[in-house]
């Protein structure tokens, strides 16, 4: 098993590093591949985790993702989640506390979701399982300070979760940045909306450096 320190060296000069996207909630891993193709185009592999969204709540999609990684063999790897996808990634890193590696998450509501909170009382088969233990806050204690992660902010509040939900600024349209705070990560301030951070030049610029040297690069 890598030390930490023998990691962060393997993870600094290994160039061809896996890097497993997570996509977020109603969607597939089609709409993960644009950033993963610009992540192929400097030097990391891209590999797609799909899961049914709203099938089962986080904690068990981690364990399907457990799978993935096992059956595909992508130790050592980095992590690029949205949404969602940010809260499946926290409860993998739960049941694996041996792993050693960088992530960024895009948009994730790390401390629950206003919007869903609304959606869950009026709709509630709308957002299905996705609610228990991930949209409404309930996730596994952060301690992972060994770790680099960058949480990558929109602050342009054009989605439409904000006629669902009164968001607090600033927002992205549907996650407001108090919601996605996470102790120790390093935060990076986009100005789009929430899916626009998968389209977005500078948000693709960012996660690509931030994987690459576990810092944002400063513009």
């Amino acid at each position: 098993m890598l030390t930490i320190f023998q990691a962060a060296c393997f993870l600094e000069n290994d160039f061809a590093m896996n890097v497993i996207l997570i996509h977020g909630l109603f969607t597939g891993a089609w709409i993960m591949r644009p950033l993963g193709n610009y992540l192929a185009q400097h030097g990391l592999t891209p590999h797609y985790f799909d899961y049914a969204s709203r099938d089962a709540p986080p904690n068990v999609h981690a364990q399907a993702l457990q799978q993935f990684i096992t059956q595909h063999d992508l130790l050592p790897c980095h992590f690029v989640a949205h949404s969602l996808g940010g809260l499946v990634w926290r409860h993998w890193v739960d049941i694996t506390p041996d792993w050693t590696g960088r992530a960024v998450t895009l948009g994730s509501p790390h401390q629950g979701s206003a919007v869903a909170q609304k959606l869950h009382q009026i709709m509630p088969n709308l957002i299905g399982q996705s609610w228990e233990q991930g949209l409404n806050g309930q996730l596994p204690e952060w301690t992972r300070t060994d770790i680099a992660v960058g949480n990558i902010i929109g602050i342009n509040s054009t989605g439409l979760g904000k006629l669902i939900a009164d968001l607090p600024q600033p927002n992205d349209g549907t996650v407001a940045q108090s919601e996605t705070e996470l102790s120790g990560s390093l935060i990076c301030k986009i100005h789009c909306g929430h899916t626009s951070l998968l389209f977005h030049p500078t948000a693709a610029q960012q996660t690509a450096y931030f994987l690459h040297h576990g810092q944002f690069q400063m513009l």
